[in-house]
């Protein structure tokens, strides 16, 4: 194989045009951390919402689970001469908006208009990756005329479901502390959020005062500044954000955390914060395709490190950190969306944000062991609908049951960040409790018959009316998690249990006799109810699967022919159809299932990815879906390039020729992480396939940002690859 071009300058990514109308209807503004989630009104301090990692409350519907508004951080009213612009309605117009994606910082810029007298008001917006509990917010004022300008900076609970149980402001001191705190329930009764507030204001500011208005819901610091045409009036705020999942006591650790910012300064966490994500976009695909393709995958890839990060205590949602009230949002649940779409990406791009999403299964495996248990299993259960706390089972009483392939998805996470972080601490001591729990749970839940091993009674992504046997999807991830398992193991120096890989050899798989292909399960029937989807496919990429190589054609050609076309345009899968379509070398069909099944998904005015396509009315508008852009991420980072991640050599990873959709060239990217080390990707249309380079680790590199995970990753002795056995036929798992 041929190294890769060293890539030259980077260029920026891709951000949205700037907003210049209001586009009422449409999704405000989303902004990320993995710890705050906030939606910013056109107007940033008039209109927002907020939710923390693990703050939850109550459904009002059935009392479940359920994501819970927190205290929004970035409340403001302006005031010229004697007059405050929420006394006066249409006192302010939006004239910009725009979301810099490179930095993650929002830009507004408004016009206000208030007792003769006209301001500019220019906003910073922004979630802090350095310092994941606070936001930070930036109020410019110019007037036209000599005035006195007054800023209210405010934490605001007003229209946030939930109870306010104290305020109070702080106690200046040396160091210089928050300036006041906040303590809010959320509905229900379930947690609670803490709050501070500092804020730093104009040297010429006087009067400045703390405001406690309970009946408004606002916490607020107050500063007055004569204002001078050409001479702008600068106002800044630190807000600290924390659920009583991290502390007892959460508006005492938020307002430390504030502490800290203010030692740190406001200008130093913005530069950090941009640093930070400087950082994170070098692990950007730089995508040589035509069209607006690049800026959907910049688009994709800022919104999945929105969602979750080291600091993402619950692991994140289906949306991450996004909420709106007009849709479900599946209420914040964390879901097989995350281990087998927004999981796979991470691990090369952020390896701590993935990291964080197997700490909350690892932190919940008490309760998955009650659920198998209570399920008449042994081993771990995973649910389908985690919560926050303990991971308990939360989905709503109207969802199917027996969608056990949740337990697989988070086995096969475990084997996967294994694999590709060559971490054999983390591989001993957190992979391996739950990797063993999961084929405990798969070996109780096997039904012996003549046929060989077999699942009944699940359900796979197609969420089947009725439970149905040995789905494609279930058995072939469950073939794969067994012999990734049996695989750790021999990596770490242990013989797995014999049943491990003998299960896996005959595990029933449902197969169309006439085409050798795979097909959903067994009496499949192609024109029934939701038999459009293509699970065995499915569990070709993204999972992994790997059987016979006639199998395979047959199987996504059986696919492409007879269940993509009715398909496309439904959520998760479509996002990765054109995989299917390239690795059969039609070019052309892998194109326009991107278009039908990625492109069409986008919302106007920040390109957010929608869980449906943005025209179809029957849905509101529910962005951004982590499940489509994971989907679309891991089909350009392994799926197009031929890439399959093993306990192996990272150089036989690549595994097939490459084959790009038409008009794409190249999938290059400067720096992911394998195995400890920067790793650089290109995979060229037509290559005999892709390269994968590792330089060397970060301490020996002398890098100036040694990430946490390179300090325990020893050089590794690479393991041979597996020992696969040979193919008996498509009845069992040897296919």
């Amino acid at each position: 194989m041929v190294a890769p071009q060293r890539l030259e300058m980077m260029s920026d990514p891709i951000s949205p045009p700037p907003l210049t109308t209001a586009l009422p209807g449409r999704l405000r503004a989303h902004l990320g951390n993995g710890q705050i989630g906030l939606r910013v009104g056109r107007i940033p301090f008039t209109d927002g919402l907020a939710v923390v990692n693990g703050f939850w409350g109550r459904h009002p519907k059935d009392g479940g689970s359920a994501v819970a508004i927190a205290p929004y951080p970035f409340t403001a009213d302006i005031a010229l001469g004697d007059r405050w612009a929420s006394d006066v309605p249409g006192s302010i117009r939006l004239v910009s908006q725009g979301l810099d994606m490179s930095c993650g910082e929002l830009c507004t810029s408004v016009r206000l208009e208030l007792d003769g007298a006209s301001a500019t008001v220019d906003v910073v917006d922004l979630c802090s990756r350095t310092d994941p509990a606070l936001a930070l917010q930036e109020i410019r004022v110019r007037v036209d005329r000599p005035t006195l300008v007054r800023i209210r900076s405010s934490i605001c609970t007003d229209g946030a479901p939930g109870r306010w149980l104290g305020a109070d402001e702080i106690p200046r001191g040396r160091p210089p502390t928050a300036d006041a705190w906040l303590t809010f329930e959320g509905m229900g009764g379930a947690a609670t959020c803490g709050a501070a507030i500092t804020v730093a204001a104009d040297d010429a500011a006087t009067g400045r005062r703390v405001e406690i208005d309970e009946g408004r819901g606002l916490v607020s610091v107050i500063a007055e500044t004569p204002a001078e045409p050409g001479r702008a009036v600068r106002q800044r705020s630190i807000v600290g954000l924390v659920p009583d999942l991290a502390h007892t006591r959460p508006a005492h650790l938020a307002a430390i955390l504030v502490g800290r910012g203010i030692a740190r300064g406001w200008d130093d966490l913005r530069t950090a914060n941009r640093e930070a994500w400087r950082e994170l976009w070098r692990a950007r695909p730089v995508l040589d395709a035509p069209g607006d393709w690049q800026a959907r995958s910049d688009a994709s890839f800022f919104y999945l490190h929105s969602a979750v990060s080291r600091a993402s205590l619950a692991s994140t949602g289906v949306f991450g950190l996004a909420y709106g009230p007009g849709y479900h949002f599946y209420r914040g649940h964390v879901m097989w969306d995350v281990e087998s779409f927004a999981f796979p990406p991470l691990v090369m791009t952020d390896p701590d944000a993935a990291r964080a999403i197997l700490r909350f299964r690892s932190r919940s495996a008490e309760a998955a062991r009650a659920n198998a248990a209570l399920h008449g299993f042994a081993g771990l259960m995973f649910p389908w609908e985690a919560e926050p706390v303990r991971g308990e089972e939360a989905v709503p009483r109207w969802s199917k049951t027996d969608k056990d392939h949740i337990n697989l998805d988070v086995g096969l996470a475990f084997s996967l960040y294994a694999a590709i972080s060559g971490d054999r601490a983390f591989a001993r001591n957190d992979a391996l409790p739950v990797v063993d729990g999961v084929a405990e749970w798969l070996l109780s839940r096997l039904e012996w018959t003549d046929r060989g091993a077999e699942i009944r009674r699940a359900r796979g992504p197609a969420e089947a009316f009725a439970p149905i046997d040995n789905d494609a999807f279930v058995n072939l991830s469950a073939i794969t998690f067994l012999r990734r398992a049996a695989e750790l193991l021999r990596w770490l120096g242990e013989d797995p249990p014999e049943a491990w890989e003998a299960i896996a050899r005959q595990l029933v798989i449902p197969t169309d006799p006439r085409t050798g292909a795979i097909v959903n399960h067994d009496d499949y029937l192609p024109d029934e109810p939701l038999g459009e989807t293509p699970e065995a496919a499915a569990a070709i990429f993204p999972v992994g699967y790997r059987g016979r190589p006639d199998v395979e054609r047959a199987t996504l050609r059986y696919a492409l022919k007879h269940q993509v076309p009715r398909f496309v345009g439904t959520p998760m899968l479509s996002a990765a159809l054109g995989v299917y379509a390239a690795w059969e070398g039609r070019r052309g069909l892998a194109a326009d299932l991107l278009d039908r099944g990625y492109a069409a998904f986008f919302d106007d005015p920040f390109w957010a990815p929608d869980e449906y396509p943005a025209a179809d009315e029957r849905f509101p508008p529910a962005s951004p879906m982590l499940a489509n852009l994971g989907a679309f991420l891991g089909s350009v980072l392994t799926g197009f390039p031929g890439i399959l991640p093993s306990l192996a050599d990272p150089r036989t990873w690549p595994e097939r020729p490459v084959v790009l959709p038409a008009g794409w060239r190249s999938i290059e990217v400067e720096r992911l992480w394998v195995r400890g080390r920067p790793a650089r990707l290109l995979a060229r249309h037509g290559a005999a396939a892709a390269t994968l380079e590792l330089g060397e680790p970060p301490w020996a590199a002398g890098e100036s940002r040694v990430r946490s995970i390179g300090s325990r990753v020893r050089p590794a002795v690479e393991a041979p690859a597996a020992n696969v056995a040979p193919a008996r036929g498509t009845s069992s798992g040897s296919a």
